[in-house]
Order: structure tokens, then sequence, then C-alpha cells
């Protein structure tokens, strides 16, 4: 078993949906091997997660905006994908060693790789050991994956910029990320999602971003081979540890 750069290691410029096929066609095998797919948004996209439902309604109003919706096998939350964001995918074959008894367990690694790899581009970033307090109203967000922060998940000054879900089968594992490079237009999701517009202030407040953090944008390209390389090189070292 090893993580190597490999055939089925791919670096895309492409689609959430594109992303949703890829995954939908991996996890429909098994996974013999690590493989790892690092992604920037070409275009607008509500992505649900796998606890909520694409509703005739929701279908409209994204259909209206002229944002196409696409459901996750993986997290509980929507996440509005689009050039303002990098996405990330892992998929783990049964019994590798970066897969932990738990979820939180098996995003630590994921986490922390993530943090590091935005420390060496100019973001103070950590991934939280623990979940963010629970603040009064935050149960009103629990819908919006971006406004909460779980354990492991990335935050940088006094906002959340990584934010991770996981799927697990029998035939492996599959971690994701979504990585907040500007800040997203809050309101076109909370417009699809029929939510108060003033939610999107909330989540713009709860959340933080690499050109925020930075004064400044990155290059989407540089971060992509970046990303692909240090989840590449942290998955090594989970198998050399457990050697």
């Amino acid at each position: 078993m090893t993580a190597a750069i490999g055939a089925q290691d791919l670096l895309r410029r492409a689609s959430a949906g594109d992303q949703m096929d890829w995954i939908a066609a991996a996890l429909a095998q098994p996974i013999g091997a690590p493989a790892i797919s690092v992604w920037a948004y070409t275009a607008p996209a509500v992505v649900l997660g796998r606890s909520q439902r694409l509703t005739p309604e929701i279908a409209q109003r994204a259909a209206t905006a002229g944002v196409p919706v696409r459901s996750s096998p993986a997290g509980g939350s929507a996440v509005l994908a689009g050039p303002w964001m990098l996405g990330a995918a892992v998929l783990l074959p049964p019994g590798h060693p970066s897969i932990g008894p738990s979820i939180p367990q098996s995003f630590r690694w994921f986490g922390v790789a993530h943090a590091a790899w935005l420390r060496r581009h100019g973001v103070d970033a950590m991934a939280s050991p623990a979940p963010a307090p629970a603040q009064p109203g935050d149960e009103e967000l629990d819908w919006a994956c971006f406004a909460s922060v779980s354990r492991w998940e990335v935050v940088a000054g006094s906002g959340k910029i990584v934010g991770l879900a996981q799927a697990r089968r029998r035939n492996g594992v599959l971690l994701m990320s979504a990585v907040l490079l500007q800040p997203p237009p809050w309101a076109l999701l909370c417009n699809v999602m029929n939510k108060p517009l003033s939610h999107a202030a909330v989540l713009a407040c709860k959340t933080s971003s690499c050109a925020r953090m930075r004064g400044q944008a990155i290059d989407p390209a540089t971060l992509v081979q970046a990303l692909r390389k240090a989840l590449g090189e942290q998955l090594v070292t989970q198998e050399l540890r457990a050697a």
C-alpha cells in the first residue's frame, strides 16, 4: 500500500459537479490504493451534505439563480463551491493507517496537514483539537458547513477557513475538504437555501480566507499543487509510522 503519486491522483480545474461525479464513480468500486484529487472550482455551485434533501423548492431557487445543486456523499451541511474555494478528496482503502476508529481521529492528520500547508503559504492557521464552543443562535445556522468548527477543522484568525467531511464505506473511506481562498458570496447560498440574509452576515463573521489573512489573493494553481503534494507526503508518513 503506497500513497506515492500515481495514475489515480488527479489535479483538476473543473466544476463541483465534475468532482461529485468523480467521487461517485470512485466509491462505486473497490478502493485498492490511496487516491488524491484537488480541485480549483470554475463556477459557483451549491453542494448539499448527505443529511440534506434536494427539494423541488431548492432546485427551483437554484435554477432561478443560475446555480447548479449537487449532493455530496459526505458531510451534513451545505457548501457554496466556486472560484473562491479549493476542494480536496482523499480516497483510502480499508485498513489504511490514516483511517482512525472514529470520525474525529480520521480527521486529525487531514486537518493538521491542511493547517501546515496554509502556514507555508503565509496563512496563520491551526487545526482545532476541540469543537468551537456553541454560541447563542448557532443552531439556526447548522444548515451551513462553515457556520461551526468541528474537531480538527482549520481556523485562521477568528474564523473557519477549512471545512472537513467524511464518508465511511465497506470499500474504504472518503475524506473531503473545502478551503476558502476568498470570502464567498454567502447571500447566494442563503438565497438558494431559503435562509434569512442575516445569516450571510453571520457566516462572513464566522469565516476567514487566504485573501483576508494575507491581505491579497493567492494564485490558486500554486495552492492546488502544494496541497496535493502536502496530502501525499502526509499519507506516506502515516504509512511509514504504521510499518
